[in-house]
């Protein structure tokens, strides 16, 4: 659930900021204002650039895009969240 936290933060500041020419913010310094893990933020943000949610831009004015038009907290619920299998009641019976 940490992670989706942290994606959650992540995806709210790079909707809401006011940003920079080059459009990119730093994952890290996001994680340092909001006195998160820098190192667990730009993992997140990596995660989050693999699954198609971000653009990424190393060097001097880099860091994170989004990309995505319309973003849900379902969305994002999804997207960390692995789904759960039930077992089926033949299953379990078949235990007994």
């Amino acid at each position: 659930m940490v992670r989706f936290d942290y994606g959650v933060v992540l995806i709210e500041n790079l909707k809401k900021a006011d940003l920079t020419l080059s459009g990119f913010l730093d994952a890290k310094a996001i994680a340092r204002a909001h006195k998160l893990s820098p190192s667990l933020m730009e993992k997140v943000a990596q995660e989050l650039k693999r699954g198609g949610w971000f653009e990424s831009k190393r060097g001097s004015g880099g860091g994170y895009k989004l990309i995505k038009n319309e973003v849900s907290v379902a969305d994002v619920i999804n997207f960390f969240e692995k789904p759960r299998k039930i077992c089926p009641i033949n299953r379990l019976r078949s235990k007994l």
